[in-house]
């Protein structure tokens, strides 16, 4: 089982908790949401309409009292007749402003009043007017004097009495409905709670089992890791087996091990690489020693042949072969410094044509092998004494390993964005099994190299940015590199 596993699945237990607990307090909080609207919009205004309906009607009555109390012939009694219908009027509009509560609907189109409440309401409006009526009546009868004052007070007083009572009983189903209300508040207030103290309950208990099966499939095989890296830091690379139910503790194993594989193949080539260093200095200093006295050889050898006009075929000819030989000396001896110094390269824009044609003026002639040379008119960015010691090298290897006579054909071409050059030979090619170790340092197939020559022209190929490989059948160098080298930022 990998830790990631164990993680996403504690992370997918984590998120379906508080997904379902999210939901549900949504669902509470479009439940509050209701409520909310119910009060606003049903509950405060409609206890708020029931009292100005109050208020007014008891004018009314107060008003209605006054007037039977007065003679109809009275100016006063016109005044209070005038106040009576104001407040009459007030009546009205409160009335109807109740019945549109009946029909009063929350943000999604839907009644915030039951059918049966609708009813009620309805119900005690028709009461109401129904009163008002009555009350009109009275005042009515007393003003066409079909009744007295003193008669009318007692029907007055009744009419007040049936008035409260309707409205008290009105006003006691509002507040009831908005107590109702108030409950399911505490109720949905109560299981948000609940919801809430569960889901943090399953969501901690889900933290640990993470962290029980974390640290059982990953704690203890990491401890044995650790020693592995402590073993490896004192220089022990023995491979140590770990089999971990956690297949990543397994895998950083293995990855471990291998490390320990790759550090003793390291440490192998680094002690390979010190003694190399050792016989590069003792190498550079004997070259240096070696090659002054061949200069001196080459200079006097050029003083006596100038000196001496009438040399015979066969004393030019063993001159000729004295100057091979100090080639080949010096040839091998630039491999040799040339491999050691590595001295940084300077890039310019340069001709391949007269690259090549400068390799070709350098080499020793012979008439045995013939240098055929196509190339295409293009220019890039090298180092022109690195591109010239690399294409000696190649050409010197390709004319010792053909026996006899033969050919060597040098050509050039672009390739999108690349340069390539290739030397190819009619010799008799390299064996397969050597072809791999062709570029290492100090392996040769010939008795007479170092077995540097190569390397160094890996090396600097490789410091152009491109690559160098060897083909057989026939025998081709491939060389591959960018037409312009982007200079490096400091």
């Amino acid at each position: 089982m990998k830790t990631r596993t164990v993680m996403i699945f504690g992370f997918m237990v984590l998120f379906l908790i508080f997904g379902i607990s999210s939901y549900l307090q949504w669902e509470y909080s479009q439940e509050i949401k209701n409520v909310s609207e119910y009060h606003k919009r049903m509950s405060i205004p409609s206890i708020s309409t029931l009292n100005d309906i109050k208020i007014n009607f008891q004018m009314i009555h107060m008003l209605s009292i006054e007037m039977i109390q007065t003679d109809v012939t009275d100016e006063r009694y016109f005044e209070l007749q005038e106040g009576y219908q104001i407040d009459r009027v007030a009546i009205e509009k409160d009335l109807k402003r109740y019945e549109d509560l009946t029909f009063a609907k929350n943000s999604r189109g839907e009644l915030l009043a039951s059918a049966v409440m609708q009813n009620q309401m309805q119900d005690y409006i028709f009461i109401m007017k129904q009163i008002l009526q009555n009350n009109d009546a009275v005042i009515k009868q007393y003003e066409n004097k079909e009744i007295l004052g003193i008669n009318a007070l007692p029907l007055l007083a009744s009419i007040e009495e049936e008035f409260h009572n309707t409205i008290e009983s009105d006003t006691s189903m509002e507040i009831r409905g908005m107590e109702k209300v108030q409950n399911q508040i505490i109720l949905i207030e109560e299981n948000m709670a609940n919801i809430f103290f569960t889901s943090a309950i399953l969501a901690i208990a889900t933290a640990v089992g993470v962290i029980i099966l974390t640290s059982k499939f990953v704690s203890i095989p990491i401890s044995r890791l650790i020693l592995m890296t402590k073993n490896i830091s004192k220089g022990n690379f023995k491979e140590m087996p770990i089999n971990s139910k956690n297949s990543d503790v397994n895998e950083i194993a293995i990855a471990l091990n291998k490390m320990s594989k790759d550090l003793e193949i390291y440490k192998s080539k680094i002690i390979m690489q010190e003694k190399l260093s050792s016989i590069g200095e003792l190498a550079s200093r004997l070259a240096h020693d070696i090659k002054n006295p061949l200069t001196v050889i080459k200079v006097t050898l050029d003083v006596i042949k100038t000196k001496n006009k009438n040399l015979s075929e066969e004393e030019l000819e063993k001159f000729q072969r004295v100057n091979e030989a100090m080639y080949r000396i010096t040839h091998q001896i630039d491999n040799v410094l040339d491999f050691i110094k590595g001295k940084p390269l300077q890039f310019e824009k340069f001709s391949i044509e007269k690259i090549i044609d400068s390799v070709i003026e350098d080499i020793p002639k012979t008439d045995k092998i013939k240098i055929l040379v196509v190339s295409e008119n293009l220019e890039i960015d090298c180092d022109f004494e690195a591109m010239k010691v690399v294409l000696i090298n190649l050409v010197v290897n390709a004319m010792q390993a053909i026996e006899g006579e033969g050919e060597i054909k040098v050509s050039s071409k672009i390739r999108e964005d690349k340069a390539i050059i290739e030397i190819q030979d009619s010799g008799p090619g390299i064996p397969q099994e050597k072809l791999e170790k062709i570029f290492e340092p100090l392996y040769t197939t010939k008795q007479e190299g170092t077995g540097l020559g190569l390397a160094s022209c890996k090396s600097l190929i490789e410091q152009h940015h491109g690559t160098i490989s060897v083909k057989n059948n026939p025998t081709r160098f491939i060389i591959e590199i960018p037409r312009k080298i982007e200079p490096i930022s400091e």
